[in-house]
């Protein structure tokens, strides 16, 4: 499955202090990297068999446990991964990723979201206050990308809930991480924040769910609860990025296999 990702076509309503995005993850055009090598011409395809081997040299090792780090020292390895991240995201914008760099996407989360665990055993959720705004935000992309340990991610999610109280977190990030952890679990998506470009009986690319949205009639109603625009905008502005990417694919588009999906 593959994880649908906007630049500058989030929710109109998010707020300009918080972390962005509100429905999909903002990935700004980045220099290339040691996966930008690896690309190749857009895939039609909406899934990926994905292989065992990857690029080793390329998936961060951490040695020095994160007890003995100053919360300095989490802020530099959080912000590192935020940049590893977006890296990624770039690196993968319009391809058809062959098996041994996409299971290098995946190694990298995983090794991401182990780390992400050990800062939270240690010092809770990564706030603004602790570490700062990158950190914080960055935390929350590598949560976003940790299928590989649901359990994990229901963990944060309970966080988050009392960090959108206290005004920490925007409400739309429940909302995505409650969709992603559905999906997972293959159960239907609450707020219609996870969808991919399908064809359609005519063999036009069309923005779809990934899997089924429950109650449809209320999504809306749901949606602004979490300060979020309406599902009918999102996904004009889904098709607007998607027909932009024809011809500037970096810099409107993507589709990113990540672990777990």
């Amino acid at each position: 499955m593959l994880l649908l990702t906007l630049v500058g076509c989030a929710s109109s309503s998010r707020q300009a202090s918080s972390p962005s995005p509100a429905d999909a993850e903002i990935a700004p055009s980045m220099p290339a990297t040691s996966l930008s090598s690896y690309h190749a011409e857009p895939a039609d395809q909406d899934e990926f068999v994905l292989g065992d081997h990857y690029h080793a040299e390329s998936v961060p090792l951490y040695h020095e446990p994160v007890s003995r780090y100053t919360l300095d020292e989490i802020r530099i390895e959080l912000e590192s991964m935020f940049e590893e991240d977006r890296y990624l995201v770039h690196a993968a914008y319009s391809t058809q990723l062959d098996m041994r760099t996409a299971s290098t996407i995946q190694a990298i989360d995983k090794a991401h979201g182990d780390r992400l665990k050990e800062i939270i055993d240690h010092i809770g959720w990564p706030t603004r206050e602790l570490v700062g705004l990158k950190a914080t935000q960055s935390a929350y992309m590598v949560i976003q990308h940790a299928g590989h340990d649901v359990e994990f991610q229901n963990r944060c999610l309970e966080l988050m809930v009392d960090l959108v109280a206290e005004g920490e977190l925007p409400a739309s990030y429940l909302a995505l991480l409650t969709d992603r952890i559905r999906v997972f679990q293959e159960r239907p998506q609450l707020f219609g924040t996870q969808m991919t470009m399908k064809r359609n009986e005519l063999g036009v690319m069309l923005p779809t769910p990934t899997v089924p949205i429950e109650d449809p009639e209320n999504l809306n109603d749901r949606r602004a609860l979490m300060g979020m625009a309406p599902h009918d905008d999102f996904v004009e502005a889904i098709q607007i990025a998607y027909e932009a990417s024809l011809t500037d694919a970096g810099k409107a588009f993507a589709e990113v296999p990540t672990l777990g999906e």
